[in-house]
């Protein structure tokens, strides 16, 4: 009877639905998924033409077949003549390390000044709090070229004309950072936080220990965004450098090419290509981390 029993308490193991009711939905399934995946490919493509085509073009030998349509797009007598032409009639390392130099103290700077900030408005409770955040947001409305004038008269006065801190002061207090690791404090979850102050951390070490650890995918973001800033930044480095071997690569490179190398766009192609590659680069070697920004558990 206890065997009857069992037997009647066991389920029915459900049947396996047919194939042809399979295969109709994972036919289904990709015709849904082939909108999607066709405007990724055709975001890809505008991405990556312009730097195809430099690429293609620096790498062309002969230069005759750089505005034909499709020969452009493969290189023609491939060789490496206009890259060792860039390094031969310009000062690139220098510009190279200029423009690495800028970018790094900018990037350090920013996360020293960003990051005790943010937690500040984020984590700390004090009058006026959200007034200064609200008027630090309204700074973001402000067009960069207003301030040129502004910055250009207190680096005369400071004496910081045609030195590299006059390029890099002016840029290491932003409220785009501020924002982004505002929000990014705010999601991070107040046990832990709380658990450290009862431990008897101070708030700095709250920040420092627990804070700080936690919010590194965003940290990473924001490092990846100034380093690119910092490093594609023309106008203001323009307006405060007048030392050539003092100039970062996007200055140094453009009045070059407008130069002896205007008459050669397959050297201005080069230059270009050699351009990019640090910063393709770094966001290679910071992929994992940025990729993961903003992946911190709401409260």
């Amino acid at each position: 009877m206890n065997q009857g029993l069992a037997r009647g308490l066991v389920l029915p193991v459900p049947k396996a639905p047919p194939r042809w009711y399979r295969f109709r939905r994972q036919l289904r399934d990709t015709a849904l998924a082939l909108p999607r995946y066709a405007a990724l490919l055709l975001f890809g493509v505008f991405t990556v033409f312009p730097f195809w085509w430099a690429l293609s073009v620096a790498l062309s030998v002969d230069g005759s077949q750089i505005w034909a349509f499709p020969a452009a797009f493969l290189p023609n007598e491939p060789g490496w003549m206009w890259f060792d032409r860039v390094f031969y009639e310009m000062p690139f390392w220098r510009y190279l390390a200029n423009s690495l130099l800028i970018s790094t103290v900018t990037t350090a700077l920013v996360l020293l000044l960003t990051i005790p900030c943010a937690y500040a408005l984020a984590q700390m409770v004090f009058r006026g709090r959200n007034a200064l955040f609200v008027l630090l947001l309204a700074t973001l409305m402000v067009p960069a070229e207003v301030a040129i004038v502004p910055n250009f008269i207190t680096c005369a006065r400071l004496g910081l004309l045609d030195s590299y801190a006059g390029v890099v002061l002016p840029n290491v207090a932003g409220a785009f950072g501020v924002f982004l690791m505002r929000q990014t404090f705010q999601e991070t979850p107040s046990e832990i936080l709380d658990a450290a102050r009862v431990d008897g951390a101070s708030e700095f070490g709250v920040m420092l220990r627990v804070a700080v650890p936690m919010a590194k995918p965003m940290i990473a973001t924001l490092a990846v965004f100034t380093f690119v800033g910092a490093w594609n930044d023309y106008l203001w480095p323009a307006v405060v450098l007048k030392e050539r071997l003092k100039m970062p690569l996007a200055v140094g490179i453009f009045n070059d090419l407008t130069g002896p190398f205007a008459v050669s766009t397959n050297l201005v192609m080069a230059a270009i290509v050699l351009s990019v590659v640090p910063v393709v680069g770094a966001f290679a070697l910071t992929q994992r981390l940025f990729l993961g920004g903003g992946g911190l558990s709401r409260r």
